[in-house]
């Protein structure tokens, strides 16, 4: 299942590249850029978002609260 997950992520942050870079006439550099911005982010939240559950909130709390959340 994780290996299936990553070849995901991989394919939609190539898809970002060339919907930047077509679509949107951002430099290659800058689409780039932006996608890796936007993945090291998603890295980053998904390790806040650990932090909080252990720290603060139940396991029925965390699936609420995040499931809002990814649903907005």
């Amino acid at each position: 299942a994780e290996a299936l997950e990553n070849m995901v992520v991989v394919s939609n942050a190539a898809n970002l590249v060339t919907y930047f870079y077509s679509s949107m006439n951002y430099s290659l550099a800058q689409s780039a850029n932006m996608v890796t911005n936007f993945l090291g982010t998603s890295l980053m939240l998904s390790l806040l978002g650990g932090f909080i559950c252990d720290s603060f909130l139940n396991r029925f709390w965390t699936i609420i609260t995040f499931g809002i959340i990814e649903l907005l």
